[in-house]
């Protein structure tokens, strides 16, 4: 026979008032155990995490410890503390690890705890640029945890030892290396229209800086240069025989660089006067530029420095109208405005040449191939609507037969007595040059003050 139990109301109430109270009783000496103004110990800890890495920093979440539950939400201070990495490195404690310096790292003022916790966490971040640096080798930093809030304290362990390998971290692609973009680790040889602008100053040679990996923030370069090695080199028998070291007053070069932000190259220019070119005609001049130092990021090993050799006698301009027999297709019956004025190596004089119809022509005959590689146009002293506007230059081997050499359209002259440098590419020398104008800025008459044919090495 099956017994049946009815629980009365009573018992019900009774039976939850039991269990509320155990319940009160548990919450409350728990809350009563952290209420308490306990205070807890702080100790220093270990890396806490994954290790995150972009383009411009490496972030290390690092953990602290505590004795106890936080009974009140506090703060522990944070230092670094490169003195104890140094220690340990000398006395031995710490082989063939490399001490972080102290400005490629950022450490929070200090850690937040929360209440309730039993550890925490804080970031440390170390810029590429610095950890880069050391590529291949273990490196470390240490810190201190100083002044804990609400009266809690510092363990034994004060102070935290970070140790890790960069191989772990960085792979060779992600090193950004700084070399030299024209020429770095090898020997630039300059001559013959090759890696060298002309000026009117001189040649000017773009070696320029270069950034391998993902640009970040601008950094800066420091040049240097050396010439005790040219002598040896020529021993060697890599440079000419009659190479001889360009003198520090024999040439230009900044002493350093800025590489913007978020650019990969900037320019860097040596620039060689053009009496240096003519006081060492017979001569090789040569000189070794080199990388001396970076802001950011690491010099390449191999390409941080170049041997500039120049050949004075295959970059040597030389002005040759003189030499050539000018003829117009028309000239102009005044002496003081006649064609002969058109090459007189003298801009405060000029060539008029009356009735322009939007067709005109000057020639140069040489008795010789010449190799022209520029020419120069100056403007005269006034009426700018007389200035050249549309014009080719050509070649002639025969004076019958013209080979269109540049063309130039919709150029303008700002200024009166300005002269403007034409280069073009060739690789022929003629006998005779021809400019061919079709077009000035409106006037009836066409005039300059200069027309120059340069040849080329």
């Amino acid at each position: 026979m099956n017994k049946r139990y009815k629980l009365t109301k009573p018992l019900v109430f009774i039976a939850l008032l039991c269990t509320m109270s155990i319940s009160c009783k548990k919450e409350g000496l728990d809350s009563f155990a952290l209420n308490r103004n306990v205070a807890t110990t702080v100790s220093a800890g270990e890396i806490a995490g994954e290790i995150v890495k972009n383009s411009d920093e490496v972030t290390i979440p690092i953990k602290v410890t505590l004795s106890s539950p936080a009974t009140k939400a506090f703060q522990v201070g944070l230092q670094l503390n490169a003195d104890t990495v140094i220690q340990l490195v000398e006395s031995g404690n710490l082989t063939d690890v490399y001490v972080l310096p102290s400005n490629a790292i950022t450490l929070p003022n200090a850690v937040d705890i929360a209440y309730g916790a039993k550890e925490a966490t804080f970031e440390v971040k170390i810029g590429l640029s610095g950890l880069e640096r050391f590529f291949g080798h273990k490196v470390a930093l240490a810190y201190d945890l100083v002044n804990p809030g609400k009266g809690n304290t510092i363990g034994s362990d004060k102070s935290g030892i970070i140790v890790f390998n960069t191989n772990d971290i960085l792979k060779e692609e992600d090193i950004h290396y700084v070399s030299i973009t024209n020429g770095g680790g090898t020997v630039l040889e300059v001559r013959n229209r090759r890696n060298y602008n002309v000026t009117s100053a001189g040649i000017n040679i773009p070696l320029g800086v270069s950034l391998a990996g993902t640009p970040g923030n601008f950094f800066t370069v420091t040049t240097g240069v050396n010439t005790d090695s040219i002598a040896s080199l020529v021993g060697q028998g890599i440079l000419p025989e009659n190479t001889i070291a360009l003198r520090p007053d024999q040439y230009t070069l900044n002493e350093t660089y800025q590489v913007g932000s978020n650019l990969s190259r900037a320019a860097m220019d040596l620039i060689v006067p053009w009496s240096t070119i003519e006081e060492n005609a017979d001569r090789t001049l040569a000189l070794v530029v080199k990388l001396a130092a970076t802001s950011r990021h690491l010099l390449d090993p191999t390409k941080s420095h170049v041997v500039v050799l120049v050949h004075p006698q295959y970059v040597r301009e030389v002005d040759v109208t003189a030499t050539g027999t000018l003829s117009v297709d028309h000239d102009n019956s005044n002496a003081n405005e006649n064609a002969a004025k058109l090459i007189d190596n003298n801009i405060n004089t000029k060539f008029l040449q009356p009735g322009f119809v939007g067709s005109s022509w000057f020639q140069l005959t040489f008795s010789e191939p010449q190799l022209i590689g520029a020419y120069t146009i100056t403007s005269a002293n006034d009426a700018a609507d007389r200035d050249l506007k549309d014009w080719n230059l050509q070649g002639s081997d025969d004076g019958s037969i013209w080979i269109t050499l540049d063309t130039r359209a919709g150029e303008t002259f700002a200024n009166r007595f300005l002269t403007k440098r034409y280069d073009f590419e060739t690789a022929k020398a003629y006998k005779y040059y021809r400019l061919n104008v079709t077009n000035n800025n409106g006037s009836g008459v066409i005039q300059l003050a200069e027309w120059r044919l340069i040849r080329v090495p």
